[in-house]
């Protein structure tokens, strides 16, 4: 019993001992934290006038402590302190300004990027681009826009972003594309990839000849493969000509990629080589044939929407394959052929596919049932239809605004946003009036949504 009694005492005791030590370990964590939180938080206090002034200190650890300083907190009054040390003779501190430059999204920082893009460190130079870019895309928070894949927070270099571009009306200055263009020729394949994608992002137009240059003579199909779809991005019909020779290049990636251009950029004379193509392609033995690559050319042929295609897509709207019944569809309806409707409507009876019946209502609004634009618009509401019925939308001209006010009552949130996106991109000076109105409405992003349709269609009267 004595034993028992002792033994107890001892594990009392050792377990008093324990939750003891425990607590003093507890406390000495909490005042470290402490410690070092008020270290913090007496750095963050120091005056920002020492730290511009440490820019010039003899002592480099001080000027790179200052740089890291200033960006962190993104101190925007320093932008011109730090354009003016991005020379200075250390890496380790021009690694730190370029890195401050970004995060201070301030157009002035915009000299002291040009400036880093060609530094000798290639990380350096990397990051140099990355805050070219950052400099024109959306700073405000809250708003995701979907239509162009611009969004407040995002990572431009991943491909889930790989249409992300600037918004109309954006000026992106000449310097700023002089540096990412003199970037085709980097020595470095990663930073030749990432200039070709950001001359697309900020549609450097200037840099045309030499985005072509890349594609002509560049070594690595990555970067070539950026190049095109930047050349699309920008939008310059003139390189379409050029990039005939890769729609049957051996890299299938590239290949697919220049047809995809060739077709958005409205190449009508590549036709006929695109026809000749798919036939064949469509001819192989079902094992071999490519569907990606077979499914590419037709999209770009219905892209065309020429009326000698007509039979072509008039047979392939029957094939069992959804994705070419899809694109045959849409070519038809970009040909707006009346005498096809009830030849469409026959074939809706029995379509099930929500695409493709999507694609059946635009091609009957098209060939004049304007009754089927409630559909189209409708299907701007469901995640399976959104963004097929917003390509659609897209391509209305001026004269169908009108059809287009006319819908905005629609009582879903999904579609109202998705009409103020599409308004947006496609509206002129009479969509003021219906976004304004549009803009009372307090519903998921609906007012954001409108407000930015406003800007755009300004931003587009302020640079016709």
């Amino acid at each position: 019993m004595g034993h028992r009694m002792t033994l107890h005492l001892v594990k009392t005791r050792t377990s008093c001992l324990l939750r003891a030590t425990l607590y003093l370990v507890l406390a000495f964590i909490v005042l470290v934290q402490t410690a070092e939180s008020h270290g913090q938080t007496q750095a963050r206090q120091v005056p920002v006038d020492s730290l511009i002034y440490d820019l010039k200190n003899p002592d480099p650890v001080r000027r790179k402590e200052a740089a890291r300083m200033l960006g962190n907190n993104r101190v925007q009054r320093a932008t011109p302190d730090l354009v003016a040390a991005a020379s200075d003779s250390d890496p380790e501190v021009r690694r730190e300004i370029v890195i401050a430059l970004d995060k201070m999204r301030d157009i002035r920082a915009l000299p002291g990027l040009v400036s880093l893009s060609g530094d000798p460190e290639k990380d350096i130079r990397d990051r140099s681009i990355q805050g070219l870019v950052s400099l024109y895309l959306p700073q405000e928070s809250g708003l995701v826009v979907t239509l162009n894949k611009v969004a407040s927070f995002f990572n431009p270099w991943s491909d889930d972003w790989a249409d992300v571009v600037v918004e109309p009306g954006i000026d992106v200055d000449p310097g700023a594309v002089t540096a990412l263009r003199n970037r085709l020729q980097d020595s470095d394949e990663g930073i030749r990839t990432k200039a070709c994608r950001a001359l697309g992002i900020l549609r450097g137009r200037d840099a045309v000849p030499a985005l072509m240059e890349t594609v002509r003579g560049e070594r690595s199909n990555t970067v070539r493969y950026e190049a095109i779809r930047s050349l699309r991005k920008i939008g310059d019909a003139s390189a379409a000509k050029e990039l005939m020779n890769y729609i049957g290049y051996n890299d299938a990636k590239i290949r697919n990629e220049a047809v995809y251009t060739i077709g958005r950029l409205r190449h009508a004379a590549a036709l006929p080589e695109l026809t000749r193509l798919f036939e064949k392609e469509n001819a192989l033995p079902r094992k071999q044939i490519d569907k990606i690559y077979r499914a590419t050319l037709l999209e770009a042929i219905a892209f065309l929407g020429d009326s000698s295609s007509k039979g072509l897509l008039f047979k392939e709207k029957q094939n069992p394959d959804d994705l070419l019944r899809l694109y045959a569809v849409s070519g038809l309806a970009r040909i707006g052929d009346a005498s096809m409707v009830t030849d469409v409507s026959r074939d809706r009876l029995h379509e099930k596919d929500p695409k493709i019946r999507t694609a059946q209502a635009y091609a009957l609004y098209r060939m004049g049932r304007k009754e089927f634009l409630d559909e189209l618009v409708n299907a701007l509401g469901s995640r399976k239809t959104n963004q097929e019925a917003r390509q659609y939308l897209l391509e209305f001209g001026s004269g169908d605004l009108p059809d287009l006010y006319g819908q905005l009552k629609n009582q879903d949130v999904n579609v109202r946003e998705g009409l103020a996106e599409v308004i947006g991109f496609i509206g002129d000076s009479t969509a003021i009036v219906h976004l304004q109105e549009l803009g009372q409405d307090r519903r998921g992003e609906i007012q954001a949504l409108a407000n930015q349709a406003m800007r755009r269609i300004n931003a587009r009267s302020a640079h016709p």
